[in-house]
């Protein structure tokens, strides 16, 4: 069973073919590089801004964690420095000693030992407190009482606790026993009610933090008392120098009950919030990166807590102020996509209109031709596919063009040689009439000649010579004889001729030819001898002579009959050669049997490249050359002609 053919007119390539080639080649290649370059402008476009939101977005958020991790890591540096002053105090024998002599001493406060000790102890306070500047107040508590820092002069510096019956109970005091020596920083707002510069001070210590260290022996770890260190707030403020981004945003030092420190505000960036539930949440966690919304701002939070400590270093930002260079970026790209789609609409419209235009143009000319207007040429405007296009139908036109004359010329050329043969055959047939005529004539003038002279005589040999002249001239049957019968024609000519001159002219022959087996055309050499007698020697006199040579060369035969006569000049001699050069028509054929004459017949028999060429020089003689195809058969000349008005021959009538 055959299977159905497929279709291909329905195929969707052909379905899409179809419905484009409904408009112009102008539409077509202007709206396809319209969605060409603003698709893969637009995509690339977006999807650079979108790529670099997301990798600038990951990088704002790790060098976000870096910087809050940075300032985590120099806040416990800056707290290790204070532990370690205060560990200092553990190798100091000398103040364990005085701590334990007072606490056995506490029930005589007054005492020598106890007072010196004591005063040993403040200054011992003090000198470790003048090692850092930012530390407020440094004092010892001690079960039974509190010591404070004290110069050399005996002035009381720093300040202290006027309620330790509530100090003992607070976490300044309970805490370091329950870490057993180890360090533990309290940041609480109960620390300014607590601590104070004087007993008579209303408001106590501000914006400080808290460094408690529990001291015991260092043998059997009795409890001595609680180291207090109240330290400023200042001594953290250096620990965001060198961070660039923190002036995008804000960042702070927060502990349990809220804010402690700021650090380079920044009005625009968002504050540290006043709910104390994202502290929690923020301590829970220990470190992250969180995002949310407040105020209908979008906030972007990093947080770190400093270990051991209730302490959490953050930095918050608003992430307009930090995608700020991504929206630039997506308004310098969609700025620089109008231009593009601008400069694509330009570069689309000149670039198609430089393909429909030639093709519209080519166009037209093609109608043009097409109604008739042959001179109509597409213009050579450019290098490209349609300039090839347009010359190669110039170069078809220009052809069509020439096909057109060439036929009509060569029309006209049949005919010209159609008339020109009819009219050397017109004057071959009338030289065979009149010679036959005159023979009939001349033969009954020989006869009443012979028979008034009683016989033979000069007259009659002259009669008898013309005759066989004439009788040569009515050969019928082909137009072509050997050459040694034109030879015998012309000399019979001669022979005819030299009756009426005293001193005869000579008749030389030089053949390198067999003549018997070489056909030429009849009736060739005696009207060339005629010439020769008629023009080159005029009234005969002793000397002249006529050569008659013949060879072959290439495959041609060369025949030339040469004189000693006057000769011609050089423009007479110009002017015979292009007259023989010129087309065969009925104005040259009114010359009947002379030299054009022979020339006509041999090349409308063999061809424009054959005939004759005249050389002569004044005084010197003339050269006749006859350029003939070797023939060695004889040919009728009227088969030939036929043939070419058959357009059969391949002769060349240029």
């Amino acid at each position: 069973m055959q299977k159905p053919k497929h279709n291909n007119h329905f195929t969707p390539t052909a379905v899409i073919q179809k419905f484009l080639r409904k408009t112009s080649i102008f539409r077509r290649l202007t709206i396809s590089f319209l969605l060409l370059i603003a698709l893969s402008a637009a995509f690339i476009t977006f999807f650079c801004i979108f790529r670099y939101s997301d990798l600038l977005q990951k990088k704002i958020e790790h060098s976000v964690s870096l910087m809050v991790q940075n300032a985590a890591l120099k806040t416990q540096d800056v707290m290790q420095e204070y532990e370690e002053l205060t560990v200092s105090f553990y190798g100091d024998s000398h103040l364990i000693r005085a701590l334990q002599e007072n606490a056995s001493l506490k029930k005589t406060p007054d005492s020598p030992l106890y007072q010196e000790n004591k005063s040993y102890i403040e200054k011992r306070l003090y000198h470790a407190s003048s090692e850092k500047r930012n530390i407020l107040n440094m004092q010892l508590v001690t079960p039974y009482c509190q010591y404070y820092m004290m110069e050399e002069n005996g002035y009381r510096r720093g300040g202290c606790i006027r309620n330790l019956e509530e100090f003992y109970k607070s976490d300044f005091y309970l805490l370091p026993q329950e870490k057993k020596g180890y360090p533990i920083w309290i940041e609480t707002e109960k620390q300014s009610s607590t601590f104070y510069q004087s007993e008579q001070n209303v408001y106590g210590f501000g914006n400080l933090i808290t460094l408690c260290v529990g001291i015991y022996t260092p043998v059997d770890r009795e409890f001595l008392g609680v180291l207090i260190v109240n330290i400023d707030l200042e001594a953290f403020s250096d620990i965001w120098n060198g961070s660039d981004s923190s002036k995008e945003g804000n960042a702070f030092l927060a502990g349990r009950d809220g804010l402690l420190m700021s650090y380079s505000p920044n009005m625009q960036a968002p504050s540290f919030p006043k709910s104390n539930a994202g502290y929690k949440q923020m301590l829970e966690n220990g470190k992250g990166i969180v995002e949310n919304t407040v105020n209908g701002q979008d906030i972007l939070t990093a947080y770190q807590r400093i270990p051991s400590t209730n302490l959490i270093t953050t930095y918050m930002v608003n992430e307009r102020l930090a995608f700020e260079s991504i929206y630039q970026l997506r308004n310098l790209c969609l700025l620089i996509l109008a231009f593009v789609m601008g400069a694509c609409v330009l570069i689309a419209y000149f670039v198609t209109r430089s393909i429909s235009q030639p093709v519209e143009q080519l166009i037209s000319v093609m109608q043009k031709v097409g109604n008739g207007q042959w001179t109509e040429r597409y213009p050579n405007s450019g290098n490209d596919e349609i300039t090839i296009l347009g010359d190669c139908f110039n170069e078809m036109a220009d052809k069509t063009n020439k096909l057109i004359e060439q036929v009509y010329l060569s029309e006209i050329r049949r005919q010209q040689i159609s008339l020109s043969w009819k009219n050397a055959q017109l004057d071959a047939l009338l030289m065979q009439i009149n010679p036959h005529f005159l023979y009939n004539t001349l033969d009954i003038i020989r006869w009443e000649a012979m028979y008034e002279a009683n016989g033979e005589s000069r007259v009659t040999h002259m009669i008898e010579a013309f005759s066989r002249l004439c009788r040569m001239g009515i050969r019928s049957g082909s137009n072509t004889i050997t050459l040694a019968e034109g030879i015998r024609h012309g000399e019979t000519y001669m022979e005819v001729i030299n009756f009426r001159h005293q001193y005869k002219i000579e008749l030389e022959k030089d053949f390198s030819v067999d003549t018997e087996k070489v056909y030429v055309p009849q009736f060739m050499l005696q009207p060339l001898l005629e010439n020769a007698v008629t023009h080159a020697f005029g009234d005969a006199s002793k000397g002249y002579r006529i050569l008659l040579k013949s060879w072959i060369e290439k495959e041609q035969l060369y025949i030339t009959v040469t004189d000693n006569g006057k000769g011609m000049q050089p423009e007479e001699c110009e002017k015979l050669n292009a007259r023989l050069r010129e087309p065969e028509d009925s104005k040259n054929n009114s010359e009947s049997i002379g030299m054009v004459n022979v020339n006509q017949r041999i090349r409308l028999f063999y061809g424009s490249q054959y005939g004759l060429y005249i050389k002569s020089s004044p005084d010197t003689g003339t050269q006749i050359t006859i350029i003939l195809p070797v023939r060695n058969i004889s040919e009728d000349m009227k088969m030939e002609v036929e043939d070419t008005k058959n357009g059969l021959s391949g002769t060349d009538y240029r």
